[in-house]
């Protein structure tokens, strides 16, 4: 084991699915090691005929790639506000014991045939070794909220994301500028 790898779990299948609660998102799981990119892998899914809700994983160390394949009835035009629904699940997931040091939330729209929401996220080479962090627990998390947010976007559309928005201002700057929980 690497010492970038120390108190880091490896991503299991298996063990992500026992928490979801979703039966959206996450019955087709594919994880990787080290690859380029999960977005691209899932862009490539997609355009191949991959159903909604396929999940695509690559692990990189401490690091995790994390990409969704959605196929929401959306005019290109409306998924830059649609993509808000990864950021409002992210808020909720960070809350967690665990929860990754840093973050990043990328969207990808293919028309109006389907998007790609994606996430990294890192963990600190060492931080809490000795309690380790669960990325399992946290990939079901995400896509647990993920799967809710898009529960409500269907319900009510763009708007039913506003209450999510101004909730998730309980955000606040952390050290050296990066928004925490």
């Amino acid at each position: 084991m690497e010492d970038a790898d120390v108190g880091v779990d490896g991503l299991s299948i298996d063990l992500i699915r026992r928490g979801l609660a979703s039966e959206r998102l996450g019955r087709h799981i594919y994880l990787f090691g080290r690859t380029a990119s999960s977005c691209a892998l899932a862009r490539q899914l997609a355009d191949a005929g991959a159903e909604e809700g396929t999940v695509v994983l690559a692990e990189d160390g401490a690091r995790l790639h994390l990409a969704v394949l959605l196929r929401p009835d959306l005019p290109l035009r409306s998924a830059a506000r649609f993509a808000s629904i990864a950021t409002l699940a992210l808020a909720d997931t960070l809350g967690a014991d665990g929860a990754p040091d840093a973050v990043e939330c990328t969207m990808a729209a293919q028309g109006a045939q389907y998007v790609i929401l994606g996430v990294g996220a890192e963990w600190r080479p060492r931080r809490d070794a000795a309690a380790g962090v669960d990325r399992n627990a946290f990939t079901a998390a995400f896509l647990n909220h993920l799967d809710r947010w898009f529960t409500r976007w269907e319900a009510g559309g763009i708007g039913a994301l506003d209450v999510g928005r101004r909730a998730s201002s309980r955000l606040i700057p952390g050290e050296g500028g990066h928004a925490r929980q």
